[in-house]
């Protein structure tokens, strides 16, 4: 099997897949004793577009270097391709927050310490930094990246780091850090290759629903992922779109709006309950809740600031999936909007959202491009919606905006 078994996972763009294949070759090379070849270094910084394939590369390349197989490195197939890809690996460490910013305690306390021990499982330890433009702090500070400056200077032997991030903008990376990894940059990745890295990834499933999850995922890997393996996410997608069509209706587009608005808070909730569940198990377990005998009492009290903690966190995880929810909904509602004013304009551009071109071209009779394009800047605006505002509201103002501009109920 070729050796790049698992950076298949990879876009070949840019030279990508090749360069990591040539670091992790250089990898190999360290361990039987030959010189440096200059390919792998102890930090890196993957940067893209959302949906680029950035933390897919970084885990692809993690696999690569923790494979065990001794003669095809990065085979797919090992104990240490597996563990690594499926996030179980005992020297892979997925740094990540629910937070918009890392916690210092959390980087000083856990990451940092994590880095410095030595690989006891494999011949290298790997940590992933997702979201590293979230290593920011409140009032432009960078704490966290200062934090991980000394271990980024000086690394441990056999401690790799791979930091993500959208850009090497001193907005989304630290500029101390950025002197001193090695930048790969992966850029959108056009249909075909998506379509491949979901091939690779899930060879059981037909052609025609790979094909079709690449080709509506506008670029964005992760997005063309859920749509293939959940059936939420498809039907999220569905209900943003039915949205434009409701728009029409004086009062059903409300209603939809709302429905919608409601559900972005319910399905957070759904997603999480049984991991939060465990959760709370876990922490009360851990914490002899519910023993008996002597010195049990005493034992767990002063805990409950434990379970408030734990509850934030939570509410965290389940506020930023609400907004990414939200988000998305306005981002594929805006592509629709797009295609209706390239198809007015006859344009013949590629449309973003194929299997609505009925709807695209229905709104292009409907409405002027000078009111589509005022459509657009209305979801635009709403997108830029402060986070504390709920989803329904957003949603059904954003449907008085749109009404307002095709002219709904006048006559």
């Amino acid at each position: 099997m070729d050796s790049t078994a698992v950076l298949s996972r990879v876009p070949a763009a840019a030279g990508v897949r090749d360069r990591l294949r040539a670091a992790v070759l250089d990898a190999r090379g360290r361990l039987a004793g030959a010189a440096p070849a200059g390919a792998l270094t102890h930090s890196w910084l993957f940067t893209g577009p959302p949906g680029s394939g950035r933390s897919t590369a970084a885990y692809a390349f993690a696999a690569a270097l923790l494979c065990t197989d001794p003669d095809d490195p990065g085979c797919g197939r090992c104990e240490g391709c597996r563990t690594a890809l499926a996030g179980t690996h005992a020297e892979l460490l997925r740094v990540t927050t629910d937070a918009n910013q890392f916690l210092l305690p959390y980087i000083r306390g856990e990451v940092i310490p994590w880095l410095y021990r030595r690989p006891t499982t494999a011949a290298w330890r790997v940590a992933v930094v997702e979201d590293a433009d979230r290593l920011h702090t409140r009032g432009g500070e960078d704490r966290c990246a200062n934090a991980l400056l000394k271990v980024v200077e000086e690394p441990p032997e056999r401690t790799i780091i791979v930091f993500c991030a959208p850009s090497t903008d001193p907005a989304d990376f630290s500029v101390t850090l950025r002197s001193r990894c090695r930048h790969v940059h992966l850029p959108t990745p056009a249909v075909a290759d998506i379509a491949g890295l979901l091939r690779a990834e899930q060879p059981e499933l037909p052609a025609e629903q790979v094909d079709w999850a690449a080709a509506v995922s506008a670029g964005h890997i992760g997005r063309a992922r859920g749509l293939l393996l959940d059936e939420d996410t498809r039907a999220w997608r569905g209900r943003a779109l039915d949205l434009v069509e409701a728009v029409f209706d004086p009062s059903g587009g409300y209603l939809r709006a709302r429905d919608m608005g409601e559900l972005a808070a319910d399905l957070p909730k759904r997603h999480f309950a049984e991991l939060e569940e465990r959760e709370l198990s876990e922490l009360g377990e851990s914490l002899g809740i519910g023993a008996r005998g002597r010195g049990a009492q005493a034992a767990t009290r002063g805990t409950k600031h434990l379970f408030k903690e734990l509850e934030e966190q939570q509410k965290r995880r389940r506020d930023r999936m609400g907004r990414d929810l939200l988000d998305q909904a306005l981002t594929d509602i805006a592509m629709l909007y797009r295609d209706a004013l390239t198809a007015a304009l006859g344009a013949g551009s590629a449309p973003l959202v194929p299997d609505r071109a009925r709807t695209a071209a229905d709104l292009a009779r409907r409405l002027p491009p000078e009111a589509l394009l005022h459509c657009i800047d209305a979801v635009t605006a709403a997108r830029g919606q402060p986070v504390q505002v709920r989803p329904t509201v957003i949603l059904t103002a954003l449907v008085g905006s749109l009404q307002r501009l095709g002219r709904v109920g006048v006559r």
